[in-house]
């Protein structure tokens, strides 16, 4: 056993874990706090005090819990697993950790014991709050399945998603249910902005085809998109910070919510405890592209699990964006497949150096001279923004440099580096010269970092600096039918966005999307990042990047410790 010192808050050979970022020092000082509040002891053994130390790090990890199971992929790297300071077998992990049973308790033994801070289920070690959410998600689900109360809903990009959405609600307010019952959400403010324009797009493509009476448009434009710490009146100030929750629930009758992959665990936990009990709930989102930033994978372990038959997902297959046989929908497809020689056959095969091709594939160490031509394509672009910008002080005019933004976009895996954001960002500006010498340029394409309240602008807006008719500067936001001005010392935080990354693209669509990988191997190439942005563009693509970059991302799926799947 190891003994406390009364001059640090943790054993200090234990040091060693923290010198080679095994654990941070701060969760072994919480392991510390937990155990002296439960037991007033100071003796915890090695094993456990990694163990709960891991547990209290999760949420920056992703994970929902530690798989002791799987308890190798913890192990530091500069630590040589065979010497006995980091087993890889689940077994001295679990009985340290079932030894400490004044704070941790099991499934059985958790309603006799809410106090206590662990929960050990199988050879899965959670937090007791992440073990109640995760009960609390599986068995809603389950339970509502059953009695079709919920509906899941998945798919790419253009797979009919918003249109299924729309005919829904429509189909709703045909049967005169109130409008003001009717809630639809995202995540985020940017994506239900874009929850919005995709679905007053669909209502007007349904009235066309004459699916939508057009007295239907006025309804469902009139709903609300909310983000869900608005659904749910989220006040971080307050006492009680969710003002809907279990004891007081949200009025609504029916919920729709979109971009279920960017959710994390706790925050579907707070949704589906502020709902009635006989609401309806629909999930929609897309289980490949990249998960919450938050710990948890809620849809993907809800396909997961339909894919073993337990619970049922509506998938939609069908793609109108992009047709079977196209670049990006073979590339998509072989990588969500996890097929590295399907993918490097596809980007071999639709590779086009022609003007008007579809698709170009850029090795940037191999190819310079390619690379060089895309810069200037970029360049050109920006240009051209520049040009319109300059000569634009009309509404007309300001939705044309929308469009003309959307024409061209380049999204990467990194921030830094040449070949990441800040690299891209530099090298634009620099070929603009006295174009973009001053901060707020005409033209300067920009992102809101931050939500603001006052404005509405949400945290990933893109805007374009442009002036008004009296020659003041102004961001100009919106799309290609409706814009917004704003000065620019009313709107929030920005940045510039001639590159962005990957994340930040998540939910948009451009013209011409130019995918930058870095040249070599790098632990945030993911197979549902290098999707997430293939799956970006409308009419071409470019990859840029080495044939080692892309078969380091098809080879790394995202893999999040979780329970869920399990549990349903």
């Amino acid at each position: 056993m190891i003994s406390l010192f009364t001059s640090t808050q943790y054993p200090t050979e234990l040091e060693r874990y923290v010198s080679v970022d095994a654990v941070k020092s701060r969760d072994l000082r919480g392991v510390s706090v937990l155990l002296h509040a439960a037991t007033g002891e100071s003796e915890l053994d090695r094993l456990a005090w990694l163990a709960f130390a891991l547990v209290l790090g999760l949420p920056r990890s992703g994970h929902t819990c530690v798989d002791l199971e799987n308890i190798a992929q913890w192990a530091p790297e500069n630590l040589e697993n065979n010497s006995g300071e980091w087993p890889v077998v689940s077994k001295p992990w679990k009985d340290a950790v079932l030894a400490c049973q004044k704070i941790v308790c099991t499934p059985e033994t958790l309603d006799e014991h809410p106090r206590k801070p662990f929960v050990i289920s199988g050879n899965k070690l959670y937090s007791a709050r992440s073990f109640n959410e995760e009960q609390l998600v599986a068995n809603y689900i389950k339970n509502a399945v059953a009695e079709k109360r919920v509906e899941i809903i998945t798919g790419g990009p253009g797979s009919g998603k918003t249109t299924y959405i729309a005919n829904q609600i429509v189909e709703q307010i045909a049967k005169n249910i109130d409008t003001e019952s009717i809630a639809l959400a995202a995540p985020t403010g940017l994506a239900a902005k874009r929850m919005d324009r995709a679905l007053r797009s669909a209502v007007r493509y349904g009235i066309g085809e004459g699916n939508i009476s057009p007295e239907m448009e006025t309804h469902v434009n009139g709903l609300k998109k909310l983000t869900i710490h608005k659904l749910l009146k989220f006040n971080p100030s307050s006492r009680i910070q969710w003002r809907h929750n279990k004891t007081n629930r949200m009025p609504y009758d029916y919920v729709i919510v979109d971009e279920v992959s960017m959710m994390p665990l706790s925050m579907m936990a707070r949704l589906i405890e502020a709902l009635k009990d006989d609401a309806r709930l629909m999930l929609v989102g897309d289980p490949f592209q990249l998960a919450s930033v938050d710990a948890g994978t809620v849809l993907a372990d809800i396909v997961e699990a339909s894919n073993k038959g337990k619970t049922f997902v509506n998938t939609k297959t069908e793609s109108h964006r992009f047709p079977l046989g196209s670049p990006v929908s073979d590339i998509a497809i072989e990588t969500k497949a996890g097929n590295v020689a399907g993918v490097l056959e596809k980007v071999r095969l639709h590779h086009d150096t022609k003007a008007e091709s579809k698709f170009v594939w850029v090795d940037p160490v191999a190819d310079d001279a390619r690379l060089q031509k895309i810069a200037r394509e970029v360049v050109n672009h920006a240009r051209m923004l520049c040009e319109l910008a300059a000569n634009a002080n009309s509404d007309v005019q300001y939705r044309e440099i929308i469009r003309a933004r959307d024409e061209i976009q380049v999204i990467c895996a990194h921030r830094k580096g040449n070949l990441g954001v800040s690299g891209w960002n530099r090298a634009v500006e620099r070929e603009l010269g006295v174009l973009a010498q001053e901060q707020w340029y005409l033209g300067r394409p920009v992102m809101v970092s931050k939500n603001d309240a006052n404005t509405g602008l949400a945290n990933g807006d893109i805007g374009v600096v442009c002036k008004d008719a009296k020659g003041a500067r102004i961001v100009v936001f919106g799309d290609s039918e409706e814009v917004k001005t704003f000065s620019t010392t009313s709107i929030p935080q920005v940045e510039t966005v001639h590159a962005l990354t990957i994340h930040k693209s998540q939910g948009s669509e451009f013209a011409h999307t130019i995918v930058v990988l870095p040249k070599g191997k790098s632990r945030i190439l993911t197979r549902e990042l290098l999707y997430t942005g293939v799956t970006r563009a409308v009419s071409k693509l470019t990859v840029i990047a080495t044939t080692e970059a892309i078969t380091h991302a098809v080879n790394n799926p995202v893999r999040r410790a979780t329970g869920l799947a399990r549990r349903l």
